[in-house]
């Protein structure tokens, strides 16, 4: 009995352990970390954008037009810059790959709006003020999924504090 008891508490702390982390994933998830600062600003800028359109309301064609269409050109660089980077390991680069897919529907989005107001299309603009909240609620489960990877690889403990990269 006391073998059996033994056994399967073996087996149960086998199996609550966290599993072992791969060097390679965790080197990528940094990488990709540092990747994703670097993007910080046209990001930011793109969501005080939407923001900004938001707020508004969508009342004035002319504010949504300019609005949108003065991060457009840096939206173009950043999906440029997001098409070059090619992460090296599964993980990353499915959560890449969503990302990348987010980024292009959000400027599909600003391109829909746009053109829907400088035609009055009023019809056109829902339809794309709905594929801008997508793409938007897009962006954050990447977020969250880029989260769950640095939890996955022991650089983020599961209370959200960041671990030392030496760690």
């Amino acid at each position: 009995m006391v073998r059996f008891l033994l056994s399967m508490l073996v087996a149960v702390c086998a199996c609550t352990s966290p599993p072992a982390r791969d060097p390679a994933v965790v080197e990528d998830v940094l990488e990709y970390v540092q990747k994703i600062k670097k993007w910080e600003p046209v990001e930011a800028e793109t969501l005080k954008a939407i923001k900004d359109v938001r707020t508004s309301q969508f009342v004035d064609d002319e504010y949504v037009v300019a609005t949108l269409g003065a991060v457009m050109d840096d939206m173009q660089l950043h999906l440029t810059e997001i098409d070059r980077y090619q992460p090296r390991t599964a993980p990353v680069t499915e959560v890449h790959a969503r990302y990348r897919k987010a980024w292009n529907d959000l400027r599909d989005a600003f391109t829909s709006i746009i053109d829907a107001m400088q035609r009055k299309d009023y019809g056109a603009l829902s339809t794309g003020t709905e594929r801008l909240r997508t793409s938007r609620q897009e962006l954050l489960l990447v977020a969250a999924a880029l989260d769950i990877l640095l939890e996955d690889s022991g650089l983020k403990d599961p209370q959200g504090a960041a671990k030392p990269a030496s760690s």
